[in-house]
């Protein structure tokens, strides 16, 4: 295998695992998580925290499993790899509108 497969597979699977990380922070978080960095949400704007923290992390473990698949697909074929990740850098806008139809569902007021 040459060394650089490795280091892709490498920086490949620490960004899955960050995202994994921060899915498992979201499942365990007692207060609201955020999507948006600088952004606060009070717990009283939120009908159930658990189930919007659940839903966040939900998303975030999907995100990282994919980034996971690809950094595997990465060991075998690089340029299928490749292709994954930037479809997965552009699925951020995906994520996006996930985002927000998770806080229209979970959010007192209008979102």
């Amino acid at each position: 295998m040459e060394s650089g497969t490795i280091i892709y597979f490498a920086s490949i699977l620490v960004c899955a695992l960050a995202y994994i990380a921060f899915s498992i922070y979201a499942f365990l978080s007692k207060k609201p998580i955020n999507f948006w960095a600088g952004e606060k949400i009070s717990a009283d704007s939120i009908t159930d925290v658990k189930k919007y923290n659940r839903a966040n992390g939900t998303m975030w473990l999907v995100y990282g499993i994919c980034w996971l698949i690809a950094a595997i697909i990465g060991l075998f074929n690089i340029r299928i790899s490749v292709g994954i990740v930037i479809a997965l850098c552009f699925g951020i806008a995906i994520l996006v509108i996930i985002n927000h139809s998770i806080k229209k569902k979970y959010f007192k007021h209008r979102y």
